[in-house]
């Protein structure tokens, strides 16, 4: 029977252990981590999913330690899945048979790094998807195994986008894993000319620069809306959270960026944005703007 070690976190975690379980794949170990306090957590937890399968589960291990690598290798798995798990793993515990390979939420090279699927929103894209690629030390660099491309909606938010790729992840992972194990597979090398590197997002990064044209604040409003932080502007010196918002028009400059207009509508560096639904911090209270406030970026 073929075997597997395991690393994964979030729900494309749970998708990448229930399609080894379909492929009568035997799972030696997970990795996984602890959610974060505070954070707040929507998807299905590894964790649980490995109690349900009876499937030994290893929470926060210490890949650099030499105990843990002396451990994991011992194993000697035939697979190595990762799934959305949040650490790099080092080169010493990706020797197997049939390869280590990373899940990943881009369609690679585009977008390597962390937060993808917040990303792409951010920079407007028309289609975002899944890749299955060989794991190197450099991250998301490898060889791809299989892609599968969604399109995307222009007023999609994260979540929304991350539910669609979780929709089409089983059958993805599936067809994927099963051409891996009959031999089936051919990866292909990825195109380094077409490759962009995004960093980790920060709550901070959902600043809202009011001088940016609608169309990008707005994408800004998608990509970070919650569950994640959200974007923020400051009112009357409070941290304002826009949790939805909507383009007016694209084209003309309306007067001062960050000035709400008569019609309730704000002013960007070109366009205005409608703000659908706002709110202070994680309070539930909807917000209205008052007509000629100032909305500013902040400190």
């Amino acid at each position: 029977m073929t075997s597997a070690v395991v690393y994964a976190y979030h729900g494309f975690g749970v998708c990448g252990l229930e399609s080894l379980v379909r492929q009568g794949v035997c799972i030696r170990q997970v990795v996984s981590h602890r959610d974060h306090p505070g954070e707040r957590c929507w998807w299905r937890s590894v964790a649980e999913r490995c109690r349900d399968l009876a499937i030994p589960c290893e929470l926060d291990a210490d890949l650099r330690d030499p105990a843990t690598v002396a451990r994991l290798t011992a194993l000697r798995p035939d697979l190595i899945l990762s799934c959305y798990y949040r650490s790099l793993i080092p080169m010493t515990l990706l020797a197997a048979p049939l390869g280590a390979w990373n899940l990943h939420g881009s369609l690679l090279p585009r977008f390597r790094g962390r937060a993808p699927i917040n990303w792409q929103l951010v920079h407007g894209e028309p289609r975002a998807g899944l890749t299955l690629h060989r794991m190197l030390q450099r991250a998301d660099a490898g060889d791809i195994l299989a892609q599968i491309a969604v399109d995307v909606h222009p007023d999609q938010d994260a979540f929304g986008l991350a539910q669609q790729l979780l929709a089409v992840c089983p059958a993805f992972l599936d067809t994927s894993l099963a051409d891996l194990l009959a031999g089936r597979a051919t990866p292909w090398p990825q195109d380094e000319a077409q490759a962009t590197v995004f960093p980790g997002r920060r709550p901070e990064d959902g600043r809202i620069d009011w001088t940016l044209p609608a169309r990008r604040i707005h994408n800004l409003v998608r990509a970070v809306a919650p569950p994640w932080p959200g974007a923020f502007t400051i009112c009357r010196g409070e941290r304002l959270i826009i949790r939805r918002s909507a383009v007016a028009d694209e084209g003309v400059v309306h007067g001062e960026p960050g000035r709400v207009l008569t019609d309730g509508s704000i002013a960007c560096g070109h366009g205005r944005l409608v703000v659908l639904e706002a709110g202070r911090g994680d309070s539930d209270d909807v917000v209205d703007l008052i007509c000629g406030e100032m909305l500013r970026a902040g400190t």
